[in-house]
């Protein structure tokens, strides 16, 4: 039985590092709330934007309608796919590699590079619980139950 684990867990300032993120549907607007806690540049392509991505007031967020083309890649250091298309989900896959970029396939958790943990922020601390792309169930019931254990002890 192989114990080792490819995947990190680690903790990283984005503060104005870029990130792309190629789509703009319901998980992309997950994920940029989640990334604005952290005051990266942001910036979403798409030809298709949800309209709920128009009222989020962020000064480092920058949207373009238009379809993926790799010139959104110069100087991004994290970009996220997380299209409806697996081949253009593909594309970034590779392009992104051959460009040392960090990536994170929503589709394809072969291709992601990290994930998103479920996160609890509180004022002293930081908790980041992650279920290395699976049991996604698991981690929400895990996270909810420690933070209302932290939530006993404060």
């Amino acid at each position: 039985m192989d114990n080792s684990f490819s995947y990190f867990p680690m903790f990283i300032n984005l503060q104005n590092k870029n990130i792309v993120i190629f789509g703009a549907g319901k998980i992309a607007l997950r994920r940029v709330n989640s990334l604005m806690k952290t005051e990266c540049n942001i910036t979403i392509v798409a030809p298709d934007i949800l309209e709920d991505f128009y009222s989020i007031e962020y000064k480092k967020l920058n949207i373009i309608k238009d379809s993926y083309n790799k010139k959104y890649l110069k100087d991004v250091f994290i970009v996220l796919a997380i299209t409806n298309d697996i081949n253009i989900n593909n594309k970034i896959y590779k392009d992104c590699k051959k460009n040392n970029i960090i990536v994170n396939i929503a589709s394809d958790k072969e291709k992601c590079d990290f994930f998103f943990p479920a996160i609890i922020y509180e004022k002293d601390y930081t908790v980041g619980i992650c279920g290395n792309g699976k049991n996604h169930k698991l981690i929400k019931y895990i996270k909810n139950r420690l933070k209302k254990f932290l939530a006993k002890k404060e």
